[in-house]
């Protein structure tokens, strides 16, 4: 079954079409383009791609990993201004275009390309956390999707922490963002996050402090979830899952605040690399 994927986060696009069947999975085609911010913009975007793919490759499934809260009746994504440009973005004008689709939270997305494609193959209830530009959440609960009674489960980043006396969204303080932040804040300096790993990697100290703070916060909100959801196993991904050793101390700090001991609990790394959520979205069809 062919299908033309698209994931839509803050900063790019994602757009692909591939084919999926039976735990397997082949990629004709992938192309990256910056977020416009602009509802029009988008929508030209989506629908050149589509009518491209229609033309090359005679397929008319069209499947959507999308940031914010998505309503998958109504093909519609909500409360994303700051990701569309409009606080309401309506997926209709594809329908209209001939196209059949299907649309899920990029979060979800992420957790069912691990369930059907990667390291969540062997599990029926699986965590996935995404660390990108935020948090991104999913969760499989015995083989289902699990979305919540209002569409809205695991929109993880919005949790809030106190740490240093604050309170503040951990999706800030933890991920690449609130890293780079931190860094500015502490040092005057504005680097990459991936910069600053670099820096952490020459001994850097305030870096290397800044990177097992985030850690060490990352690993404890994920406890707290784990508390929650009591999964067979907990899979990072998204660009910050690629720095291996921060992901290790976060996945320690986990541990040592999990309530229960005697669960094994099992924690990985996607492999599956900018492809989870394309391929989760192109899992809606199964």
């Amino acid at each position: 079954m062919k299908i033309i994927c698209f994931d839509i986060g803050k900063t790019k696009i994602l757009a692909a079409v591939l084919k999926i069947g039976r735990g397997r999975h082949k990629i004709f085609e992938m192309q990256e383009q910056k977020n416009p911010h602009n509802s029009k913009k988008i929508e030209k975007i989506i629908l050149d791609s589509c009518q491209a793919a229609r033309k090359k490759y005679w397929v008319k499934k069209v499947a959507i990993s999308a940031a914010h809260l998505v309503d998958s009746e109504k093909k519609i994504v909500s409360q994303g201004e700051i990701c569309y440009g409009a606080d309401v973005f309506d997926f209709g004008f594809l329908e209209a275009g001939g196209f059949s689709v299907r649309i899920e939270n990029d979060g979800r997305c992420f957790a069912l390309g691990e369930y059907y494609f990667g390291k969540g193959q062997a599990a029926e209830n699986i965590l996935a956390i995404a660390l990108g530009t935020e948090i991104g959440g999913g969760c499989i609960m015995q083989g289902k999707n699990y979305r919540g009674h209002h569409g809205s489960a695991l929109e993880i980043s919005h949790i809030s922490a106190s740490y240093d006396g604050k309170w503040i969204d951990w999706g800030i303080l933890c991920v690449g963002k609130g890293i780079e932040d931190s860094y500015r804040k502490e040092t005057g300096k504005k680097l990459s996050s991936r910069e600053i790993f670099f820096e952490a990697e020459k001994n850097n100290k305030k870096a290397k402090e800044i990177i097992n703070k985030a850690a060490n916060i990352l690993g404890i909100g994920t406890a707290s979830l784990v508390n929650i959801l009591d999964p067979e196993i907990i899979i990072f991904g998204g660009g910050l899952s690629k720095q291996k050793n921060f992901v290790d101390k976060a996945t320690i700090a986990a541990r040592k605040n999990i309530l229960n001991k005697k669960a094994n609990y099992k924690f990985a790394i996607s492999s599956l690399g900018n492809k989870a959520n394309l391929l989760g979205a192109a899992s809606l069809y199964k």
